[in-house]
């Protein structure tokens, strides 16, 4: 017989032997060093890992140590940038924030309209009146999210108002 075909046989022999084994106290023969395999036992399991939630990976920070001598780290400061939003909206978000900024020939942080009109930012150019609420001539990154946030929450108001509509029929 081939020693490559006798080896799964041997290891099922094994299984039965190692799992007994393991059922057995520990023996305080000298050769059992702490943490080292023995023969005829199973080898430990290695730890289980846990993943992080969805959308807890990125704010996730070990709580200080208060016996490592080092002061805890300073609030971020008000009005400073905020967390942006987890999954889609935050890739949308950085997406569009990429196009504003290649639209923003001038880096000044502000957008003029024909700037928009040279990036062909359609909706920027058409509702650039809505959005420039102070009439300055240009519109901020926050001034445009802020906009689109008007716009998705008067969708959002005219798709209940339409479910509760259809839910009164």
């Amino acid at each position: 017989m081939r020693w490559f075909l006798a080896l799964p046989v041997l290891s099922m022999l094994a299984l039965p032997l190692a799992a007994h084994a393991q059922d057995q106290p520990p023996s305080d023969s000298a050769g059992s060093a702490a943490g080292q395999y023995q023969p005829g036992t199973l080898p430990p399991e290695p730890p289980v890992i846990e993943p992080p939630l969805p959308g807890q990976a990125d704010n996730m920070q070990p709580p200080p140590d208060p016996d490592d001598g080092q002061p805890p780290p300073p609030p971020p400061p008000p009005g400073g940038e905020q967390a942006a939003p987890a999954g889609h909206d935050a890739a949308m978000m950085r997406k569009f924030e990429a196009r504003f900024d290649a639209a923003n020939t001038t880096h000044d942080g502000r957008l003029t309209l024909q700037q928009a009109q040279d990036a062909n930012m359609r909706a920027v150019v058409k509702h650039f009146g809505q959005i420039d609420t102070k009439h300055l001539g240009y519109v901020t990154f926050n001034q445009l999210m802020a906009w689109r946030m008007d716009q998705m929450a008067h969708e959002m108001e005219r798709r209940a108002a339409a479910l509760r509509a259809q839910q009164g029929q």
